[in-house]
């Protein structure tokens, strides 16, 4: 396994140096690729699932592991907290208090808490943040009969970090000191006569939010919590949120803020499925108390997908506990940001938690996810259309030999061709066929939408919308040199996005240097510009001085992403015998049918460059599709055949069981090397028309030595063609991202081909 360069962070260097903390020894530890099932442990070698009786235990275990590999340990509560009431004032109708806490080692230790009194019932239940930020989302719970205390532990005013001294040598991360100041304030209240001991909540959001959640995990006293958007290092495990999803990795994480989590979980970036613990175990110690998920459904510091993963995975948790109804997922409208309506919805929980208000928190907020699959659900009403047993086993071969073992000539390859795509047909499933739809130029996304999605190109020399295929919006960007009236024809690029739910096609979370979408930043002025705004495929190609006119790229939201994840919760719903990969492809093929349209589009120069999800998604569009002149897949596929569970990837499970994106595959778990198609046929497909794939050596969703396998297989059938320059396989010593030099090696070899 390698160990790759990590990018520069002082802070991460500092902290390991000091402490001679080395790397884990990867190898020893085992390849988990999906989030790992709080209720599942093993013994003797086999799977056991964990009783109530034995939860306990498996929870002081998973306490362990979140504070060895994610969060830090913290000193035990020093029980010497003391009170100095500092001053008092009125506000908002309430009496508040200014109070002083001391404690630890000579009472050196130091909490400033303010605490608006209730004007209700007493003993009162009281919420805790972390922040005066937060004092309008406090405001109506205060006028129902809540206190609350904002304790000091915060960005720019967090008292916690004088702690690091005063209590010895813990590794504890500011979010784990954060949180046991939370429960230095609790010391406190549980000493007055009018705060109910039982009713003790706690909220944040976003930072805030991760910070409550480590205090909860870690506090029992905690009865309930609001988990407002708490993004990675929160509701987002490292396994799904890394650079192929577009979201804030551990590597994004840790270097822009290196002291938030455990720093050392740094070393894992890149190698997320080692970890031996992830982030929903937090939610896991705090079952069976009240929680609410909220997020917003284009935030872009978390995930539909994986949040409702998250609420999958937990809910089981809080059944075994006997309160199934005690966890809740809100979605809330826009991004990040939280509004009145959501403010509302946190107080309607805080009193259901609480028992104040009657139902249960489950019932107030029912789960309505966006992105709806059950595999076995689908599995069971539509049963295995072929005999797997009986199908051949099969390798990555040659795709260009006969079954005796003869090359096939020039003139046999078109049969053969046609039978391997009839087999990618079978797998994209049985759903609308192809044909040309109208396409209006002028219509499409609203102005409001592309705010939403984070889509301000203001520095764009043109850009024009359009609606095809099947009601998609898309969007044309054109390059400087490109003239409405010069006659010239230009090449275009269909730019295929990963899986990402809250921008769609959009690069949607801070990263001034890697995977912002596929534009290389050239100058310090784009450069400090794409730190907080992203860019996507389109400027880099369009800013490229050395493609003589440039490329118009276009760009549109994969179904289940940005304005589109509506569209998703009733896909199979509507086509239970297609697969999200074949709408993917469909989508694809429209896009072309609409730059065909374009009188300025040169529809022989058309190519398809995706990353990840996108990338497999080009590679089979290609194979289907002639009008394609080229693909650039990146990071884009394993061959299905070797990827087994035990390979460490999520094997071709992930396709039919977890995304749900190739349903057809599900039958073949377990015996993968009988599945009808693999990439050396579907690449070998594409020939003689231009091919780069690129592989990341170190990307643990792919092996990478199969890809190298499945390629030189395919560059069989560009021989055959004479094309064998038109096939390319970039292999780059790092994991699975898109950095700026990757995108640079991808328009040089498109220019090249021009």
């Amino acid at each position: 396994m390698t160990n790759f360069r990590l990018p520069s962070s002082p802070f991460f260097e500092k902290w390991v140096y000091e402490r001679d903390i080395k790397p884990p020894d990867f190898e020893s530890l085992p390849a988990v690729p999906f989030i790992q099932d709080p209720l599942i442990t093993f013994q003797d070698g086999q799977p056991h699932a964990v009783t109530a009786a034995e939860w306990p235990q498996r929870r002081r275990e998973i306490a362990n592991l979140v504070e060895t590999w994610l969060l830090g340990h913290a000193p035990p509560p020093p029980g010497n907290v003391r009170a100095v009431l500092e001053s008092t004032t009125r506000d908002a109708g309430h009496d508040v208090w200014h109070i002083q806490l001391a404690f630890g080692p000579d009472h050196r230790a130091r909490l400033g808490c303010t605490l608006y009194l209730p004007n209700g019932e007493r003993p009162a239940p009281v919420v805790l943040c972390n922040s005066t930020y937060f004092f309008p989302w406090a405001k109506e719970p205060l006028e129902k009969g809540f206190a609350l205390c904002i304790y000091n532990a915060k960005d720019f005013n967090d008292e916690s970090t004088a702690y690091q001294d005063l209590f010895g040598d813990y590794d504890w991360s500011s979010f784990r000191r954060r949180g046991w100041s939370a429960s230095r304030a609790i010391d406190w209240l549980e000493t007055l006569d009018f705060i109910d001991r039982s009713k003790i909540c706690i909220m944040g959001h976003s930072r805030s939010a991760k910070q409550a959640m480590a205090g909860a995990a870690f506090d029992e006293r905690i009865c309930a919590i609001v988990a407002s958007s708490p993004g990675s290092g929160g509701s987002m495990p490292y396994r799904y949120c890394d650079h192929g999803t577009f979201g804030e990795s551990l590597e994004l994480l840790t270097r822009h803020f290196p002291d938030w989590v455990l720093p050392s979980s740094r070393y894992f970036s890149g190698q997320e499925n080692r970890l031996p613990a992830d982030m929903h175990f937090i939610y896991a110690l705090i079952a069976p108390r009240p929680v609410l998920m909220c997020t917003g459904i284009n935030d872009n510091v978390e995930s539909t997908w994986t949040v409702e993963q998250v609420y999958k995975t937990i809910q089981p948790v809080y059944a075994l506990l006997g309160q199934p109804e005690n966890i809740a997922l809100l979605y809330r409208p826009g991004k990040h940001g939280t509004e009145e309506a959501t403010h509302h919805a946190y107080c309607e929980f805080l009193l259901t938690a609480t028992g104040i208000e009657g139902g249960s928190v489950a019932e107030k907020f029912p789960f309505t996810p966006y992105h709806v699959w059950d595999y076995a659900a689908w599995s069971a009403k539509h049963a295995p259309q072929r005999d797997v047993g009986e199908m051949p086993e099969l390798t990555l071969s040659d795709p260009t030999l006969a079954d005796g073992g003869e090359r096939l000539t020039k003139a046999q390859w078109p049969d053969r061709h046609e039978e391997i795509r009839e087999q990618i047909r079978w797998l994209l499933g049985d759903g609308p066929e192809y044909q040309p739809l109208p396409v209006e130029f002028g219509v499409g996304e609203s102005e409001e939408t592309s705010k939403l999605l984070e889509r301000d190109w203001s520095d764009v020399a043109r850009m024009e919308r359009c609606r095809f295929g099947m009601e998609i919006n898309g969007n044309l960007y054109y390059p400087p040199t490109a003239s409405p009236d010069d006659g010239k024809k230009m090449p275009a690029i269909i730019w295929l996005s990963p899986f990402c739910t809250a921008t769609g096609y959009t690069r949607s979370y801070r990263d001034p240097q890697f995977a912002l979408g596929f534009s290389v930043l050239n100058d310090p002025q784009a450069y400090s510009k794409a730190y907080r705004a992203g860019r996507t495929l389109y400027k880099n190609v369009m800013d490229d001085k050395s493609a003589a006119d440039g490329f118009v790229t276009f760009a549109f939201d994969p179904i289940g992403t940005g304005a589109r994840q509506e569209e998703r919760r009733e896909f199979y719903a509507r086509y239970p015998e297609w697969s999200l990969m074949g709408k993917m492809v469909l989508d694809a093929r429209h896009a072309l049918n609409a730059l065909e349209q374009r009188p300025e589009i040169d529809a022989d120069n058309v190519y398809l460059v995706g990353y990840a999800m996108g990338g497999m998604t080009a590679l089979l569009t290609a194979a289907i599709d002639e009008r394609v002149a080229g693909v650039v897949s990146v990071a884009g596929f394993t061959p299905f055949r070797t990827d087994t569970d035990a390979a460490g990837t999520g094997g071709v499970r992930r396709y039919s069981h977890l995304y749900g994106w190739l349903p057809r595959l599900g039958e073949f778990v377990g015996a993968e090397s009988r599945i009808p198609v693999d990439f050396n046929e579907i690449i070998a497909c594409i020939a003689p028309r231009l091919a780069i794939v690129m592989a990341p050596k170190g990307d643990w969703h792919a092996t990478h030595a199969d890809i190298v396998d499945a390629v030189n297989a395919a560059s069989q059938a560009y021989a055959l063609m004479d094309a064998e320059p038109k096939l390319k396989l970039l292999n780059p010593d790092d994991w699975n991202r898109f950095t700026a030099g990757m995108q640079m090696q991808v328009i040089t070899w498109l220019n090249s081909y021009l």
